[in-house]
């Protein structure tokens, strides 16, 4: 009993020490692509080595730890895109910072949240969040057009969940995500705007 106690403990912490550093090197690797700083060289090597050799590669598909963040957790949902369009070019935020790219995703999860607790809020609720929201696109659509200098008189946004295809969908051969609107802004500038 007592060596299956040991031969667990090792395997757990083992198994940690894994999930954390495949993490801290993926949290590495998209610091690095963001600003577009050039990777430590000795890092990279020491990671490639450490991390992603053969055995750890199958380990790591096999209990899933390889792909950080518990990309595919249960109950954890799709995140959303803010999508507009300036003179029939699809378009994104843009930001000059991580930290400004990590809020804006807060707020894209918020808002997928506000969409399913509209479903059991009362009229009251339901009417103060569509305010908010319509709101809160409003100043989204206007900063998207000023970003990407848009002179067209119609601004249209639109708020798509990513949906990823099934196991079995994956199997046949739909590798690729998909967008589902779940609401769309027009906003028509004013000659004074």
């Amino acid at each position: 009993m007592r060596i299956k106690q040991n031969i667990f403990s090792i395997w757990g912490s083992l198994h940690l020490i894994f999930v954390f550093l495949i993490c801290a090197d993926s949290a590495y690797v998209k610091y690095c692509r963001f600003y577009n700083i050039p990777q430590n060289v000795i890092k990279q090597k020491a990671g490639n080595m450490l991390l992603y050799n053969t055995p750890l590669l199958v380990y790591g598909k096999l209990t899933g730890t390889g792909v950080g963040y518990g990309f595919f957790a249960p109950n954890v949902k799709s995140s959303g895109l803010f999508i507009g369009d300036c003179d029939g070019q699809q378009i994104m935020p843009k930001f000059n910072s991580f930290e400004s790219a990590m809020r804006f995703s807060t707020l894209s999860s918020t808002i997928s949240d506000d969409m399913f607790i509209q479903t059991s809020a009362n009229d009251t609720t339901k009417a103060l969040i569509d305010k908010c929201s319509d709101a809160i696109y409003k100043a989204i659509a206007v900063k998207m057009y000023n970003q990407n200098n848009c002179v067209q008189d119609t601004l249209y946004l639109s708020y798509n969940i990513i949906m990823f295809p099934t196991l079995k969908q994956y199997a046949s051969g739909m590798h690729d995500y998909s967008l589902f609107k779940t609401k769309e802004l027009r906003i028509i500038k004013k000659a004074n705007d």
